[in-house]
């Protein structure tokens, strides 16, 4: 109820005792999320997000859990609504209801933490498949922060049944660690990015535009890069769309427009004549697999990058050190093709490849799309929130 949007109110009440309740079992093959942010999190643009989506849209019934509130500066009040959806954090995650209630399915751990260790050996022990996606070298602190261990990372590649990575440097550490790794990139979520919007947003600037949506913060962010590049486009807008609290000192044809839910992207990225990837070359971006490009790529726009191992190879991306000439090499280039993008790079087709690593069938039947509202939360002050009754 608080997910979909609905005020809650606590009435104390005298009782002796309060019926025992549980959860009604759950028919359709159920898969849990571990992750460590909310669904919302980065305007529901995430990894995890985006496989817990098309995993509904398959027929599973999905349980997201999380281990940290979202860390962005705004909250845009996003919420997921679908009948085969729960949402938690780890702290208040039934787990006997989920043990009993749902048949055998799979667990994807998106997060090596501690917290997730127990539930993870009680649903293996219950005969669940166990998937451990590796989705960023999380032994940078930018990432991992203080929770990450590698000797835990290394509990759940035991644990795990099979090893994924979206990238092959993490290929190569999973690999390290003794797992045999299968490759999974990130993708693009076919049925938002599919239609072409027809109106433009109200707050995009006018004439020729390149564009960046995502992350702001992490030293791996190049800052002096995307600075030389505006001066190198002077005549052009660098549209920025992300946390703005992370922003530096630009120049004066760099626009910041702030983060947006993931609904919202099409409409401006369609609009993009490149879009950016200003990264700074190091260990950390060799291992991530930008999600960004796959969106830019399905909406017809041609990609600058730093040559990050993770994009060799991919048609539509240009690479180079230094990032405006990637830039004039993607404005030289004809559009990609936006149909084969949205083919070869969906997340239908990433979900196949994992499930079938696991030995599991998608289901044949056919699920309802997410619902996606945005509800913001009010906020009210302490004396507001307190009534008197006589």
């Amino acid at each position: 109820l608080s997910d979909a949007g609905r005020h809650i109110g606590l009435a104390p009440i005298v009782v002796e005792r309060l019926s025992d309740t549980s959860r009604a079992s759950v028919d359709s093959p159920s898969a849990v999320v571990l992750a460590a942010v909310p669904m919302h999190d980065i305007g529901g643009g995430s990894r995890a997000a985006q496989l817990a989506f098309e995993m509904l849209r398959v027929g599973f019934h999905v349980t997201y859990v999380c281990m940290y509130p979202s860390a962005e500066g705004i909250d845009l009040g996003l919420r997921y609504i679908h009948p085969m959806l729960e949402q938690y954090r780890i702290e208040t995650l039934p787990l006997s209801n989920l043990l009993h209630s749902a048949r055998p399915g799979v667990v994807i751990v998106e997060a090596p933490a501690e917290s997730f260790i127990a539930p993870v050996v009680a649903l293996k022990d219950r005969g669940w498949s166990i998937l451990y996606d590796i989705i960023d070298d999380w032994t940078d602190p930018s990432l991992g922060g203080d929770w990450y261990k590698q000797d835990v990372e290394q509990t759940v590649i035991d644990i795990a049944h099979r090893v994924v990575a979206s990238a092959p440097d993490l290929v190569q550490h999973g690999k390290a660690l003794g797992a045999e790794t299968v490759l999974v990139p990130n993708a693009v979520n076919s049925e938002l990015f599919g239609p072409v919007v027809a109106e433009t947003p109200t707050d995009l600037p006018s004439g020729r535009l390149i564009g960046y949506h995502g992350s702001l913060y992490g030293e791996w962010f190049d800052w002096d890069a995307l600075g030389a590049l505006a001066e190198r486009f002077s005549t052009d807008t660098v549209v920025i769309i992300g946390d703005d609290r992370y922003q530096r000192p630009m120049p004066q044809n760099v626009v910041f427009l702030g983060l947006k839910p993931q609904a919202d992207l099409p409409a401006y990225v369609q609009r993009f004549a490149v879009g950016i990837v200003p990264f700074k070359v190091s260990d950390v971006t060799h291992a991530v697999s930008p999600l960004k490009v796959y969106e830019y790529l399905a909406s017809g726009v041609a990609v600058a990058a730093p040559p990050l191992r993770a994009l060799e190879g991919l048609a539509g991306v240009y690479t180079d050190v230094d990032l405006g000439n990637a830039v004039t090499m993607a404005m030289e280039a004809p559009n990609p093709d936006r149909r084969v993008a949205l083919t070869e790079h969906s997340w239908r087709t990433r979900l196949e490849v994992m499930m079938g690593s696991i030995g599991v069938h998608l289901p044949s039947q056919s699920g309802a799309m997410v619902k996606t509202v945005q509800r913001v939360p009010a906020h009210y002050d302490r004396k507001d929130r307190w009534i008197r009754v006589d």
